[in-house]
């Protein structure tokens, strides 16, 4: 993987985590009712389950390259198209006008209730498992050995992942009033899609 790959998949995940979903909805809500230092718990719990569905994605793309390097070919395609898909599908959502609502903490905020609580919402989204591999092709070279282009891109999803996590936790006061606003929510939306869009138009044109 060259050095310019790494920096565009830096570039893509950065833009996805940006945008808040569920689990920054989850870890917002800890960051408020049980602390930072707390939430900590969290990001572990939010991580562990990407690179569990990170894993999964990897070990299907390994059975496929030992049958056939045509068909990660079909694959990477595939998987562009999704990307796509989704573009356009987030470019075509309406706001909704309900704007971010934080849910009532669940439990006495122990560690690891918050890690159980953000594994679970992490490792039961099986888009997440479509998502993974959709994106690992497109920045993996067949010509080199896979494993350590998968453990780079797996390694910097998890920093990036937990960094943002901690991120909504820590800033969970000035954000979650700031996206309330459905307007803002339908903006994030729109540059996702954008990004999936241009992304998958730069990796089939590269």
């Amino acid at each position: 993987m060259s050095f310019d790959t790494w920096l565009l998949y830096l570039f893509a995940i950065l833009l996805i985590a940006i945008s808040p979903g569920t689990m920054a909805v989850l870890s917002m809500g800890h960051g408020i009712h049980y602390g930072k230092s707390r939430s900590l718990a969290t990001a572990f719990g939010s991580v562990t389950s990407a690179l569990i569905l990170m894993m999964a994605s990897a070990a299907g793309l390994g059975a496929l390259l030992n049958t056939t390097e045509y068909g990660f070919s079909i694959l990477k395609w595939c998987g562009a198209a999704y990307l796509v898909f989704l573009g356009i599908k987030l470019l075509l959502t309406k706001a909704s006008g309900q704007g971010l609502k934080l849910k009532k903490a669940e439990g006495n905020g122990q560690p690891g209730q918050l890690f159980k609580q953000a594994f679970l919402v992490g490792i039961s989204n099986p888009k997440d498992l479509l998502f993974f591999a959709a994106l690992f092709p497109q920045f993996i070279d067949i010509s080199q050995p896979q494993a350590p282009q998968l453990i780079i891109l797996a390694v910097t999803w998890a920093i990036v992942d937990f960094s943002f996590v901690m991120l909504y936790a820590c800033m969970a006061n000035v954000l979650a009033p700031s996206l309330k606003s459905s307007n803002k929510l339908h903006w994030f939306d729109r540059t996702s899609g954008g990004v999936f869009i241009t992304l998958a138009a730069i990796l089939l044109l590269r």
